[in-house]
């Protein structure tokens, strides 16, 4: 059987980042990815079989009765699952951490006929600790929970070093090996979501050749994608743009990153909370199926500002382009945080978590 201890880390994916955090000691992972998973543990498999009641929740039930943790933490904020334990085990404080910045919460997340009602509390959580205000709001009309606005967790955990600037123009992609035929929860195909995504790629790197006689970057969105630069060749032509392959976590890119670009993404607006230069071309915003992709969204913000715009025509990246190169330093500081510090803030090793984690009494290094 597992071990006694005092924190559940739930789901492998993504606990590199939380363990930075605890004391090996303290800890076990719960991997709820059942495919391939090669640290499932046989004695509670064999004891549930035996009982005739091998399922994934009686798994997961048997294996958190018999760590018999204080506290279990995850960072995989799209799980329903995890929402729903709190109810079976009430004396565990249930700790969630948003990773990444979700659209259409009570669609994508949480489907229509399992969302909390007055009448019937489904989804329930101790603490969930979330990106800003605004997208708490959103948060909070599925799940129940204390909210802690905390910026985002893992950009935290990564230091800001911006001494080495290696790429100059960066565009930050996006995931190539998708089905484009797929159909979305708003009832458009995937390639309909993404074909602004590649009409701004090829816009902004004519651009930049035209008038600053350099290639963009591109930094991969997935790991491992070997057919990636196959399709930028297509997109962009072959040669017209360097490729940066994604081999973990981003951040160091973008430590190294003078200009950034893109159109909507979690890494954009991290890069922002921590000083860089980004220019976001939200047009896709203007199509009523993708209106949650607006700059700042959920918090409200004009369609054009100083760094962004819901244009790309050439005036309009001309005008983005020239404030990130020309803007001294002193206005571009003042500006990020007057328009940006709300939608996200920077807080190096997420020293607001640490001070709250001592407040519960869970134990943190």
């Amino acid at each position: 059987m597992p071990a006694k201890k005092r924190i559940i880390i739930y789901d492998k994916a993504r606990t590199q980042i939380i363990e930075k955090y605890l004391r090996k000691e303290d800890y076990i992972i719960l991997d709820v990815r059942y495919k391939n998973n090669n640290s499932l543990n046989f004695l509670i498999i064999f004891k549930l079989f035996l009982k005739l009641n091998l399922t994934p929740k009686t798994y997961k039930n048997e294996f958190i009765k018999a760590v018999s943790p204080k506290f279990i933490i995850s960072m995989i904020d799209n799980n329903v699952g995890f929402y729903r334990m709190k109810q079976e085990f009430p004396k565990i404080k249930f700790i969630l951490i948003q990773f990444a910045w979700r659209q259409n919460i009570k669609t994508r997340i949480i489907s229509k006929n399992e969302i909390n009602t007055k009448s019937k509390i489904k989804n329930v959580i101790d603490f969930f600790i979330v990106f800003n205000e605004s997208l708490k709001k959103e948060f909070q009309q599925v799940i129940k929970s204390k909210y802690l606005v905390f910026g985002s967790f893992t950009s935290n955990s990564f230091k800001i070093n911006n001494k080495s600037l290696r790429y100059k123009y960066v565009i930050i992609g996006q995931n190539t090996s998708l089905d484009f035929n797929k159909k979305m929860p708003e009832g458009r195909t995937v390639g309909e979501f993404y074909k602004p995504d590649l009409d701004f790629y090829k816009a902004l790197c004519d651009y930049i050749i035209k008038n600053r006689n350099e290639k963009v970057y591109i930094l991969g969105k997935s790991l491992f994608n070997e057919g990636a630069m196959d399709f930028y060749d297509n997109l962009l032509g072959k040669g017209n743009y360097h490729y940066i392959n994604r081999s973990g976590y981003s951040y160091d890119v973008l430590n190294k990153s003078k200009f950034i670009f893109g159109t909507t993404s979690t890494l954009l607006y991290e890069a922002l909370s921590r000083g860089k230069r980004v220019g976001i071309f939200s047009h896709k915003s203007k199509i009523k199926y993708f209106k949650n992709t607006a700059f700042g969204w959920p918090t409200k913000f004009k369609k054009r500002g100083p760094f962004w715009t819901d244009s790309i025509q050439d005036k309009e990246i001309d005008r983005i382009v020239n404030y990130l190169e020309n803007t001294p330093e002193k206005i571009w500081k003042k500006t990020i945080k007057i328009k940006f510090d709300k939608v996200l803030k920077y807080d190096q090793n997420n020293s607001k978590f640490l001070k709250f984690a001592k407040k519960i009494k869970m134990p943190v290094r």
